[in-house]
């Protein structure tokens, strides 16, 4: 099964990456690309492509799914039901459809699916409510991340993670800068010296400026949170977190004077900046920068470079933001076990790899053996930015996403909650569109998260 891939079929996917991973990353949780195999339907509860029979003898196990690649899905399908006593369904939801209306459509029918894939928050909402079966054996046996853990079982078998990471044009930022002050340095140069913003710190409610504040407030040492999911205390302004957090807001600020105004900026917004030659370093999720730099402007792909996102002076690189999404089982399903199969069989297969090579380097496996493997190491763009992929793979135990933030990697609900309405991202707005102080700016994002928890 080949995974290459030329610039037109990297075109091709880019058109659908709202289903394979961006719907997770932009807050659009409810659409899919529409195109790759089934034909989205027209309505109603979606197209559902299997037999159509009773099942084979171990039954049904129905899946319900917005994500793209329907063709390869259908084809792990067809191969299992054929050596499996169960018969695997799936039911594509079609454009604009609730995937969280959806499901409670179905369980008000008492017809929920077995298997459903979903971020990693819903997974966990589904989990403190009782309606979720474990599936620890298939993290352990498959070696993936482990992002939803509930009284010591796991509930999301993940099948993508997409980390943040920041790219730079090494025709225009000169040394390799790592350090906010470094980066402060070179980001006036590069203002000042070739007309271009230096390191785009976007702000606004948006899900691309909410998650590059709380990575930067991470870089700067600050623990935004702490305790256990049943007891999350926001302690971003508390002791030793408020100075950090301070001084992080201020370090913002002043890259702001270095850069284009990107209140508002998506995630597409900061690569047509790239593409337009208007930025030359930014923070963007995985490798979508290379992607669509490569897919509008290939001449410019050689000269991009990855980085990680920069550290204060004395933090060591913790936590690292991975957007993260999979299956969970509906406990009260009658086949999940059939399920189990299935998802052993898919994401140990030839399938789940050609799945995830639609967008290498945006979508990564979830098992570091994967991703060091030749399957997906050998995809030409992986090849081409290896130095992206390198920092993965060292600061894979790091990577987690922001549900788990509570102590040692627990849920938190409160940060979940915090980045669904784009909190610190309006923060960032409040400091370098409005009128706050970094000082004020502490306070009042510390108040809106404690205002989540009333």
């Amino acid at each position: 099964m080949s995974t290459g891939h030329d610039r037109r079929s990297y075109l091709r996917a880019l058109g659908a990456l709202g289903a394979a991973g961006l719907a997770g990353c932009t807050g659009g949780q409810d659409g899919n690309d529409g195109g790759d195999g089934g034909d989205g339907g027209d309505g109603g509860s979606g197209t559902t492509v299997g037999d159509g029979g009773d099942g084979g003898s171990g039954g049904t196990v129905r899946l319900l799914s917005d994500r793209s690649g329907r063709d390869i899905w259908e084809a792990s399908i067809q191969e299992f039901n054929s050596g499996s006593d169960y018969t695997v369904e799936v039911t594509w939801l079609p454009k604009g459809t609730s995937m969280n209306e959806q499901i409670e459509k179905m369980r008000g029918a008492g017809n929920l699916p077995e298997v459903v894939f979903e971020t990693s928050t819903d997974a966990y909402r589904e989990t403190v409510a009782g309606n979720t079966a474990p599936v620890s054996g298939l993290v352990d046996t498959l070696g993936t991340l482990d992002p939803v853990q509930y009284q010591g079982e796991s509930y999301l078998l993940p099948a993508v993670t997409i980390p943040l990471m920041g790219v730079y044009r090494d025709d225009i930022v000169q040394g390799d800068p790592r350090s906010r002050a470094e980066w402060t340095a070179e980001a006036q140069r590069i203002s000042e010296e070739e007309g271009m913003g230096g390191l785009v710190m976007p702000s606004g409610r948006t899900n691309n400026a909410t998650t590059q504040v709380n990575q930067n407030l991470w870089n700067g040492g600050v623990d935004i949170y702490q305790g256990p999911p049943d007891d999350i205390q926001v302690t971003i302004d508390q002791g030793e977190n408020r100075q950090r957090a301070i001084e992080t807001y201020s370090w913002m600020k002043e890259m702001a004077q270095y850069n284009p105004n990107s209140s508002g900026w998506e995630w597409g917004d900061v690569a047509n900046a790239f593409i337009q030659e208007q930025a030359a370093a930014a923070l963007t999720i995985g490798g979508l920068m290379v992607l669509q730099i490569q897919a509008n402007r290939p001449e410019l792909a050689s000269n991009l470079r990855a980085m990680p996102f920069p550290l204060a002076d004395g933090v060591e690189q913790g936590h690292w933001w991975a957007y993260t999404e999979g299956f969970y089982l509906h406990e009260a399903a009658p086949n999940t076990d059939g399920a189990r199969d299935y998802l052993e069989f898919f994401m140990g297969s030839d399938y789940y790899l050609e799945f995830i090579t639609q967008t290498p380097l945006f979508n990564f496996p979830t098992s570091l053996e994967q991703v060091q493997g030749d399957s997906y190491q050998s995809a030409e763009l992986v090849q081409n930015h290896q130095d992206l992929v390198d920092i993965v793979v060292d600061n894979w135990d790091n990577m987690r996403p922001v549900l788990a933030t509570g102590d040692g990697g627990a849920p938190n609900l409160t940060a979940a909650n915090a980045y669904g309405q784009q909190l610190m991202g309006q923060s960032a707005d409040q400091l370098v569109a409005g009128d706050l102080s970094p000082e004020e700016t502490v306070d009042w994002v510390a108040g809106k998260l404690r205002g989540l928890q009333e």
